[in-house]
């Protein structure tokens, strides 16, 4: 009797502890559930082309294709679409505005990369812009309204491009269940939704990889820096796609050394070709036959105009991007910009604030 009351005395002094480590516990795995699940959008698959490479294969502009890739993105990482499934939505989005975020068309009061109804106080054809964060005509809103609508009142959709095996099903699955279109309309352009979806399928077939390998050896740099400050080795949550060796690196046009120089040997280590004869540092920018844009792009040249960046008075300076972050900041490297009495060839990076970034000119190469 008494060695029970022992028993008894025991479980009362341990119970309450026992049940406060097992509530924290299973708070614990609560939260962190609940932060896997916030970084749906970083974590899953992805393509790993580029915009220009997109931008080629597709025939559209570099701007455009950076949108199709986000759209692209977003669908398989956070949404776990099959690329038949996001190849059928993708064809739709260029149906509806050629990829254009900012796309209104005031007499339907839609807007936005799928035309969502509800724009500017216009709800003739409903008011699914009610659902978004803001009314804003901006990719991630409209990327975050498209989730929301995926996972409440289009939930069918969602399943059904999950488990797609055909683009051009999923294309019409797309059209009449989330654009609310149907098949039998006119507006519906089934052949140029088939020839669509099947292009975008093509476009990304064999490319799609897991997030942190898009080229299979990524190098990841760890250098804290300050934004703008010149750093020697790759600063911490940027990366880039290949070793910098200079390997190879030729003098046909441009003195070895020279920020000319670098950018265009480092942009043909990727396949991306630039004229010998670009001019000086912030001519890149103005040289005929080449796509520019003011919207960071990863190898692309930067083209510093003067004094821009701390840029030559008179020559300007050019740098080759090696990584554009989804907040829009940007990691280049370049040459012959760190201080003098460092050494010709010298290379360096500089990380810039989105705020930075958009004020400066992208040069697509070919």
């Amino acid at each position: 009797m008494k060695k029970t009351r022992r028993t008894f005395a025991l479980l009362s002094f341990f119970l309450p502890i026992l049940s406060f480590l097992f509530l924290m516990l299973l708070l614990g795995g609560l939260i962190t559930s609940s932060a896997g699940g916030s970084s749906g959008s970083t974590t899953g698959k992805r393509t790993r082309l580029t915009a220009q490479e997109v931008a080629q294969k597709a025939n559209i502009s570099v701007e455009r294709a950076e949108d199709v890739i986000k759209i692209l993105n977003w669908q398989l990482s956070r949404e776990k679409f099959t690329l038949e499934g996001a190849s059928g939505s993708l064809a739709n989005a260029e149906r509806e505005s050629d990829f254009d975020p900012k796309l209104t068309n005031p007499s339907g009061g839609v807007a936005g990369y799928f035309q969502w109804s509800g724009w500017d106080g216009n709800t003739i054809n409903g008011d699914r812009w009610a659902n978004a964060s803001s009314r804003t005509l901006d990719s991630t809103v409209e990327l975050e309204l498209m989730s929301y609508e995926l996972n409440h009142g289009y939930k069918k959709v969602k399943d059904y491009m999950q488990k797609a095996t055909d683009p051009f099903e999923s294309a019409k699955y797309w059209s009449e269940h989330y654009e609310g279109v149907l098949l039998s309309d006119g507006q519906t352009k089934l052949e140029k939704l088939e020839k669509d979806s099947k292009k975008w399928y093509e476009v990304f077939k064999g490319t799609i990889e897991s997030d942190g390998s898009s080229s299979g050896n990524a190098i990841a740099g760890s250098l804290d820096i300050a934004p703008g400050a010149v750093a020697m080795e790759i600063p911490n949550g940027y990366s880039i796609d290949k070793e910098i060796t200079k390997e190879g690196y030729i003098t046909q046009s441009y003195p070895y050394g020279e920020c000319t120089w670098y950018v265009f040997n480092r942009a043909k280590e990727f396949g991306i070709q630039f004229d010998p004869y670009m001019g000086n540092g912030q001519d890149w920018a103005h040289k005929s036959g080449y796509e520019v844009t003011n919207t960071p792009t990863k190898h692309s040249a930067v083209s510093f105009q003067g004094r821009q960046a701390g840029g030559h008075p008179t020559y300007g300076h050019v740098a080759f991007v090696e990584d554009v972050k989804d907040d829009g900041s940007i990691l280049i490297s370049e040459c012959n910009f760190v201080k003098s009495g460092q050494g010709t060839g010298i290379t360096d990076y500089r990380v810039f604030s989105a705020e930075e970034a958009k004020n400066f000119y992208y040069v697509i190469g070919k």
